[in-house]
């Protein structure tokens, strides 16, 4: 995965706390969405035992089409913390071009 689809993906999820336009949220979870099964596919390949999963659970979590309904506050922090997640993994799921830099 491109370290800039990543950073991209970090960076709408800390917006996400912010009091934007529904719109947005929507735009949000799509991404966010396309992101962590990228993310959970490469993981996977890489024959990752724990990642996989827990992007997997990510992806679910964000998902656009059965949406999970959850406070404001709920949502901030899970918007918080899965895009520190994606900065922290980062390494592990960039792609195959850049690893030797």
């Amino acid at each position: 995965m491109p370290v800039a689809v990543i950073y991209i993906a970090s960076v709408l999820l800390f917006l996400g706390v912010a009091p934007l336009p529904y719109g947005y949220y929507m735009l949000l979870r799509l991404v966010a969405t396309v992101v962590f099964v990228w993310a959970a596919l490469v993981a996977h390949q890489r024959k990752n035992e724990v990642l996989p999963w827990v992007f997997g659970l990510c992806a679910i979590v964000f998902n656009p089409i059965i949406k999970i309904h959850l406070p404001k506050e709920l949502w901030a922090v899970i918007d918080i913390t899965a895009g520190m997640l994606l900065l922290a993994v980062q390494k592990q799921i960039k792609e195959q071009s850049n690893e030797s830099t």
